[in-house]
């Protein structure tokens, strides 16, 4: 009895040390900067980096007496303060630094994942012309976590998944039969399909022989193109970034010609636009694998921003109901975000008009992230181009292009996006 009154006396005897004023008065000011901030919010908006609208404010005249008791009105509330709060985007990323000194993984994940195309399904064989495009472009291979650090590049791996492959072709198909309009499908081949040396092809299947394996269930409706072979044969370019798992405006460019070239347009040629550059990019594959090689040398991207007096109408939310007026091109993207640039990234729907071109001529692009650097082009071949992310878009396809009087319809994904049962899903939704 005697001991616990001793510890009781000690403990209020005890006197506050420095460190506890301090600890005190820190999370004070945390808390008074965030009381504040408060008086400062957005309401609402796209993040880039998560890829989803933000929460907006709720409005007033809808709370009831129902909503209010049940929580459900302050939940929305707590929600909107959640996305919205000063500075969120930084404390995002000093989140993410945090966590990677922790050893607690980044929310991106990249998958390697062993070579499994199947003889039957798909011919690996590989040409043997003796030419520049067939030999090894770097030398030395190691795995990054689930990345590869290939010499002076970080590359995702890439595993055929052919149930998922199959399903992508068959929706394809679908649109081809479905669609009044020219439809054409692009696949594009990411960066480790040419910078693997040869003697690691183990850490990844190939994704020609899958290419042609689409391409060859697509039906008559629906025209293939052949970005493959041009990429190839340019491949020792600047057409992929070293920290990112995009492609550039070059290599965009390349497949855009090869378009052109398969619908008997004439493309524009890129070197009549004058040359901009946002240095200092470090994309997703930095994030995920903090090699200090790219953060030493980091990527540039470079763009010209082709032609004529364009104006780009970007829809923000998925109801289509908020929309912005900007250039197709973005002059405030940075950092992480450079890629940006391009289309101001990825939103549901963007419009972009060429008041020198026939307004006739019409054209939807359904496009994941690498569509953003090719779609601006299209401006100096058609009137009016319309952009859809299908992962933010929910309106019915063929309505849409009955609607405005769409003449060619461009489906654009990179292989990755091509074996995701998500993607192939988000491409079905716009069947409904």
């Amino acid at each position: 009895m005697s001991n616990k009154v001793d510890l009781k006396n000690n403990q209020s005897n005890k006197k506050p040390k420095p460190a506890d004023y301090l600890n005190i008065a820190i999370c004070s000011l945390i808390m008074i900067f965030f009381f504040i901030s408060m008086f400062f919010t957005t309401n609402g908006g796209v993040s880039q980096q998560e890829k989803r609208d933000l929460a907006t404010f709720p409005k007033l005249s809808e709370l009831t007496a129902e909503k209010f008791f049940s929580g459900d009105f302050l939940s929305q509330i707590d929600e909107f303060y959640k996305d919205n709060f000063v500075h969120r985007q930084e404390f995002l990323a000093l989140s993410d630094n945090i966590n990677t000194l922790k050893g607690i993984d980044s929310e991106i994940k990249m998958t390697v994942v062993s070579n499994t195309t199947s003889n039957n399904s798909a011919n690996a064989t590989q040409s043997n012309a003796d030419d520049d495009s067939d030999k090894d472009m770097y030398k030395n291979v190691e795995q990054v976590g689930t990345l590869l650090s290939i010499d002076d590049i970080v590359c995702e791996g890439y595993g055929f998944n052919e149930p998922t492959v199959n399903n992508y072709a068959k929706t394809i198909k679908k649109y081809g039969d479905t669609l009044n309009a020219n439809v054409y499908n692009i696949l594009i081949p990411t960066h480790v399909e040419f910078a693997l040396p040869s003697k690691y092809k183990n850490l990844a299947s190939e994704q020609k022989p899958v290419i042609d394996l689409v391409n060859s269930k697509l039906g008559k409706n629906v025209t293939p193109v052949d970005a493959y072979s041009i990429l190839k044969q340019h491949k020792t370019e600047y057409i992929y970034f070293r920290s990112d798992h995009h492609w550039t405006q070059l290599g965009a460019y390349y497949a855009y010609t090869k378009f052109c070239e398969t619908a008997g347009l004439k493309p524009c040629n890129l070197d009549d636009y004058p040359l901009k550059k946002v240095t200092g990019f470090l994309g997703t594959l930095y994030n995920g694998s903090k090699e200090k090689k790219l953060a030493d040398n980091p990527d540039v991207v470079e763009y010209r921003p082709v032609g004529g007096d364009l104006t780009a109408t970007i829809y923000q939310n998925s109801s289509l109901t908020k929309k912005l007026e900007y250039s197709p091109y973005s002059d405030y993207s940075t950092g992480s975000n450079a890629y940006g640039t391009f289309l101001h990234g990825d939103n549901p729907l963007t419009i972009i008009k060429n008041p020198d071109i026939d307004s006739s001529k019409k054209v939807v692009v359904i496009k994941e992230s690498y569509g953003n650097a090719f779609a601006p082009l299209l401006t100096q071949n058609y009137g009016e181009v319309y952009v859809i992310d299908p992962r933010y878009f929910n309106d019915n396809l063929s309505d849409f292009v009955d609607k405005h009087k769409i003449t060619d319809v461009i489906f654009i994904n990179n292989m990755i996006a091509v074996g995701s049962q998500n993607r192939v899903d988000e491409l079905n939704k716009l069947l409904k």
